[in-house]
């Protein structure tokens, strides 16, 4: 008998071990508020408590880029309420807005009076039989950013009814819907309204002289554009916007920027309301064009990623199996599958793999954060080619300092001086931002400091950024040296170098343009540390001018087609051309849906 006790009380201990620790939790009802550091500053929760529960959380404020963190916003909130637990899944590609989120809701926890160790009951997976969902389209879009959309779009345009788009992430836009969406193109609407002749000869004149050229550093690229590539681009692109324009998805005003004057055709960006430039362009345009495609009755996958791809006995690529929470299926594609999974930029182990230079800033890149060569990889998998040489696409310096990030990329238009560990210069600041980029890449310890002062007409966002480690302030050069950690004596020679340069207009060390030459010498002095920016790969796998998957030797992977950044390197040398990765993509993808309904 006392035996048979003992077994059912261990028994019963073992039950109460199993008992959801979510559930031990009490606390003192009512609504608190807390906040945590997010990508770009505080995220503020607002969370409300039953004696026995979570019943509501609410992010009160925040200033996240809504391209990236929307899902995290909406997702994270949802899932801590319906599962009764922190220990929820951080949303893929805005992992420190989760993070943020879940800070502030511990906090919150912590002020109703409960301990947050009795929330970490991971949320039960879902491991019941769905059954089979193998599904059958006309047209199967792999990832969806611009090209995915844009493809999607243009087939259902040219006659498709039966299209399904999948995205790994919570939320559609890849890269595109983090840039400005800014556009290089001519012949569209607006160039013909204001009188102005396409002139694609003098453009592809800019971009050969960009491509050719030696940037000192680099030195030029061994083989590429592949010009004919080039050429279909200029024709394409023009007709993307205006076929866009014609949809009701972008509003297409003039953007005053030409990268050195010689530009005969306008760079555009898309506002929606305003018809003025907006930084968050691309984030309107994803929308549009997502809406569109509900519209028409595009079947719409988030957090669905392609795991392979599904051949016959030929070779031809016939689907795909895709996975989301719930499982893997197939899904069946008539016409073809495409490949719009982006780049490699968010991959820390191709980029170690293909370009080790610029591994150690992966975290800053502004490539979308699906970017991780998913893609690429499939097509490889079924006898594709991957892209001798691949580089990245350039776009100059950042900072870790979340604040100044943006406004660190314009370094090499500061007229002011950069340093190395050494407290030396070592290049032309006034470079165009890819050859700044490949500059910084290249210092021994990867370390570069930008210096400035109180003439700096961004002085007063320097003085609100001013952080004590990556930026720093000081009255003299002598403690500006430091706080930066470097050789205060090599400091000064190099800032009084510097500036006998810029009185005498010749920069005889790396000559730097006279008009882009000002002296520091104003205290207080500021110091910016700043790193490599990329904005995605230039790379992929091989592909003809349709478009379509080639293998190593040029025949065809029938079913099979890639766009934008995930079959990009024929378009450039090392050097990338300001608003032709967003035109590229767009027009890309729209060529690949005419090219499937053919």
């Amino acid at each position: 008998m006392k035996k048979r006790l003992i077994s059912l009380f261990v028994a019963l201990t073992m039950l109460l071990c199993l008992i959801p620790a979510a559930f031990a939790a009490t606390f003192n009802a009512g609504t608190y508020t807390a906040s945590a550091t997010g990508m770009n500053g505080a995220v503020t929760v607002e969370v409300t408590f039953s004696d026995s529960a979570i019943t509501a959380v609410k992010v009160t404020a925040q200033a996240e880029t809504p391209a990236i963190a929307s899902g995290a916003l909406e997702q994270i909130p949802a899932d801590i309420v319906a599962h009764q637990t922190l220990a929820v899944d951080t949303v893929t590609g805005a992992t420190i807005t989760s993070k943020a989120i879940l800070a502030a809701v511990e906090d919150c926890v912590k002020q109703a009076g409960a301990d947050p160790d009795t929330l970490r009951t991971p949320v039960e997976k879902n491991t019941a039989d769905v059954g089979d969902r193998t599904a059958h389209v006309e047209v199967l879009v792999i990832g969806g950013g611009g090209t995915g959309l844009a493809a999607a779009m243009s087939a259902m345009d040219n006659g498709a009814k039966d299209v399904m788009v999948v995205e790994k992430l919570s939320r559609f836009g890849g890269s595109t819907s983090v840039s400005g969406a800014v556009v290089a193109a001519e012949n569209t609407y607006y160039t013909q309204s204001i009188g102005l002749e396409p002139n694609s000869e003098v453009w592809l004149e800019e971009w050969k002289a960009s491509s050719d050229s030696d940037i000192g550093v680099l030195g030029k690229d061994p083989g590429y554009p592949t010009y004919e590539r080039v050429s279909n681009y200029f024709t394409q692109v023009g007709e993307t916007v205006n076929w866009l324009e014609d949809e009701g998805v972008a509003h297409w005003v003039t953007y005053p920027f030409f990268p050195n004057g010689r530009y005969q055709v306008p760079d555009y960006v898309i506002d929606s309301e305003t018809g003025a430039a907006d930084p968050e362009g691309g984030y309107m345009l994803i929308d549009h064009m997502v809406d569109w495609l509900k519209n028409h009755d595009a079947d719409l996958r988030l957090s669905t990623t392609g795991t392979k791809l599904l051949t016959n006995d030929a070779g031809d690529v016939i689907g795909a199996t895709v996975q989301d929470a719930s499982g893997s299926y197939d899904v069946y594609a008539s016409r073809g599958v495409v490949l719009a999974t982006g780049g490699f930029a968010a991959s820390e182990p191709m980029m170690r793999e293909y370009l080790p230079q610029f591994a150690d800033w992966i975290d800053l890149t502004t490539a979308g954060a699906g970017d991780t060569g998913d893609g690429m990889q499939m097509a490889l998998d079924v006898g594709g080619v991957f892209y001798n040489d691949p580089y990245v696409i350039t776009l100059g310096s950042t900072s870790r300092n979340g604040s100044i990030a943006g406004f660190c990329m314009s370094v090499n238009l500061w007229g002011r001086m950069v340093v190395n560990s050494k407290a030396q210069r070592f290049f032309n600041e006034g470079y165009m931002p890819y050859q700044a980029t490949v500059a910084l890449s290249r210092t021994e310890d990867g370390i570069a400091w930008a210096l400035g002062d109180s003439k700096f007409a961004g002085a007063a966002l320097l003085d609100a950024a001013v952080d004590g480690s990556e930026v720093v302030k000081a009255d003299t050069i002598e403690e500006l040296a430091a706080l930066m950690g470097v050789d205060a004596d090599t400091l000064v020679k190099s800032v009084e170098t510097y500036n006998t340069a810029c009185e005498t207009g010749n920069d005889a060390e790396f000559g730097k343009d006279a008009s882009n030459l000002t002296a520091i010498d104003a205290a207080p002095y500021y110091a910016v540390r700043i790193y490599v920016c990329t904005g995605g790969t230039i790379a992929g796998v091989k592909t003809n001018l349709d478009f379509q998957v080639l293998r190593e030797d040029g025949s065809v992977i029938n079913g099979l087609y890639a766009g934008g950044e995930t079959s990009n390197r024929e378009m450039y040398a090392y050097a990338y051309s300001s608003g032709s990765g967003v035109g590229y993509a767009l027009a890309s993808g729209r060529q690949i849906g005419m090219n499937l309904m053919k």
